[in-house]
């Protein structure tokens, strides 16, 4: 069996897709998100049977290892590698530059610090500071190890000498934000020093990324210029802190089961809430909600709850999250805790009911956005009430719609609160739309002067190229053969010899069969499989994988290909007779005239 068709039968497609979105059963197939593109309702298909998805509305498609392409963002040779590392598969080294770590290695670099970082908190004496902090913090062990956290000691070069001794490649551990290179000398140093270690896993639990809280007691702490107190992982090809949620991977089931996902500020608000049993519970990095936060969880739930203590979530991200919310189908409410406590204070001194009911009794993010400048602008008359309506009607300018039926209903609540009509906000959110146009107007003054734009290059070789893949339709049995071909290798041998790569006009269509030709010819397996580490074009690798579940449903391919292969005859033939008859026309030799009109009589 072909190692990539080994990977994939070790890979359920259901398994695999199910640990990166939720999926609900449909009858015989498999229902979610689509990730792919703004989906706002479930059109996203997994089908166990045929091992393929498929969402309805954009267009995607493929099976396992293009999902994992796809979600990822990274090449075939990747995804195999990830895939064959999650079902045990030993794979030599297939990478096209060896220079070029892979997403596996580097997930696997990471699986190490963060056991090196546990290890130093758990077993050794230099940690007790460290493991004292987490105690005065109320985190117990069953929680330390949940979250795997760990301990960087003190020392400049004590994560360097672990790699050392492991054999571990610096420049990777550089690459992905744990070292730092020496600025004289040769050599490198730890990032992370005399902190607490919070790894960052993602959903599907590897971790990605690290977060670092110094101790107190840090003599770094005593310096002229001192470190920040929290410090997380540099963007890395693993790891954005735009794109990360503390915790989701452990919060995951207990959000699907809730219908919510509670985000909060901080590692240790996260953990104490899991402590005492609310576990739909995760932190942003640092930033507020966006857009691509907001992807990942609605494949999950549908209302999030945002937690704030009272004296800082008025103004503490609330306006990008109210962009968002306007934006987005999505149900976003904000809990407000009592002031000066964050919620891992309260949980410890209180228990989680009083953090429960906080979540029970969150408010829309409109609605709390409108009352608290309500609250702050009606003492001010007329000019309070202008700057309340301009306030609320400057975020709602952010949106892309012109109208929806959610715009219309926070703009009918605005009339309300301020009693303003609501034909006067209408007017007064169009101005305010049109100058955030004009202020963006820089960003295209050659357009707007008609000068043309430079075209971005292709990914795929050349504009050239993929210009000439799709420059016409193929015919209808160029295109059955090829359909033939990728469902039945066993054919690719009668082809080679019974068509040539000059008779298929379509240029795309000829690249896929030149590789099948070339695979049969080296005495490999002539499938969809070996092509994929052939051509280098993933447009022509995605007709290709449609085309194959095409000719798989042809319950009789030996005929099918009888009957395509008789129109390449026929086509061959009506070229014979054309080029004939060109030589007759073209001949001022009689005789000659007369023996070509004698082929072209025998060939009818």
């Amino acid at each position: 069996m072909a190692l990539t068709q080994r990977i994939k039968e070790a890979n359920d497609i259901v398994d695999v897709v199910g640990s990166y979105i939720n999926l609900r059963p449909a009858g015989p197939t498999f229902k979610g998100l689509c990730p792919f593109h703004d989906d706002q309702r479930p059109s996203f298909d997994v089908d166990p049977r045929r091992q393929r998805y498929k969402c309805w509305a954009c267009g995607a498609y493929g099976d396992v290892i293009k999902f994992v392409q796809e979600f990822e963002h990274i090449e075939f040779l990747e995804a195999r590698e990830l895939l064959a590392r999650r079902a045990g598969i030993t794979l030599e080294n297939h990478k096209k530059n060896p220079q070029e770590p892979s997403r596996a290695s580097m997930l696997d670099v990471m699986r190490w610090a963060q056991a090196q970082f546990q290890e130093s908190l758990l077993e050794t004496p230099q940690a007790e500071t460290a493991r004292k902090y987490l105690g005065e913090r109320r985190l117990t062990g069953e929680s330390v190890r949940k979250f795997g956290l760990g301990y960087a000691p003190d020392a400049w070069d004590w994560l360097v000498g672990q790699a050392m001794n492991a054999g571990m490649p610096a420049d990777l551990l550089e690459t992905l934000g744990l070292f730092g290179k020496k600025n004289e000398g040769r050599g490198y140093y730890d990032r992370f020093r005399d902190r607490v270690i919070f790894p960052i896993r993602d959903l599907r639990g590897q971790t990605v990324g690290f977060g670092g809280r110094i101790l107190p007691t840090s003599p770094q702490l005593q310096r002229d210029n001192p470190p920040p107190k929290y410090y997380n992982s540099a963007e890395t090809p693993l790891f954005s802190k735009s794109d990360q949620l503390y915790g989701i991977d452990v919060a995951r089931e207990a959000a699907t089961k809730a219908g919510c996902l509670a985000i909060v500020e901080g590692y240790t608000d996260v953990m104490m809430a899991h402590q005492h049993g609310v576990c739909h519970v995760v932190a942003t990095m640092g930033t507020a909600l966006n857009a691509r936060h907001i992807k990942k969880i609605r494949n999950l739930v549908q209302r999030v709850v945002l937690v704030f203590d009272a004296d800082a979530g008025g103004e503490t991200g609330i306006d990008r999250a109210l962009e968002v919310f306007v934006s987005q189908d999505l149900d976003l409410r904000v809990a407000t805790l009592p002031e000066g406590l964050d919620p891992c204070d309260l949980l410890s001194a209180q228990g989680p009911a009083p953090f429960r009911e906080a979540l029970e009794q969150a408010v829309d993010v409109f609605e709390y956005k409108l009352q608290r400048v309500w609250a702050r602008e009606t003492s001010q008359g007329l000019e309070g009430q202008r700057r309340a309506s301009d306030q609320m009607l400057t975020i709602l300018a952010a949106t892309p719609q012109e109208r929806s039926v959610k715009l219309e209903l926070m703009i009918n609540r605005i009339a309300h609160r301020l009693n303003l009509k609501e034909e006067t906000l209408w007017k007064r959110l169009r101005e305010l739309r049109e100058r955030r146009t004009d202020a963006g107007r820089a960003d295209t003054d050659r357009w707007e002067r008609g000068q043309p734009l430079t075209p971005a290059p292709s990914p795929q070789g050349g504009e050239g190229r993929l210009a000439e893949e799709r420059s016409a339709p193929a015919a209808p049995y160029e295109r059955e053969l090829l359909e033939l071909l990728l469902a039945d290798a066993s054919l690719v041998a009668r082809a080679s010899a019974e068509v040539t790569l000059d008779e298929v006009e379509h240029p795309g269509l000829r690249t896929i069969l030149d590789g099948l030709y070339r695979l049969h010819a080296e005495g490999l397996t002539a499938d969809l499989d070996h092509l994929h580490g052939r051509l280098n074009n993933e447009r022509l690798l995605d007709w290709a994988l449609r085309s194959h579940d095409q000719g798989m449903q042809q319950p009789d391919r030996q005929s099918a290909y009888a009957k395509v292969l008789g129109r390449f005859r026929e086509k061959r033939d009506a070229r014979r007779k054309q080029e004939l008859k060109n030589q007759v026309l073209a001949t001022s030799d009689h005789d000659e005239a007369i023996a070509l009109l004698a082929r072209l009589k025998q060939n009818n």
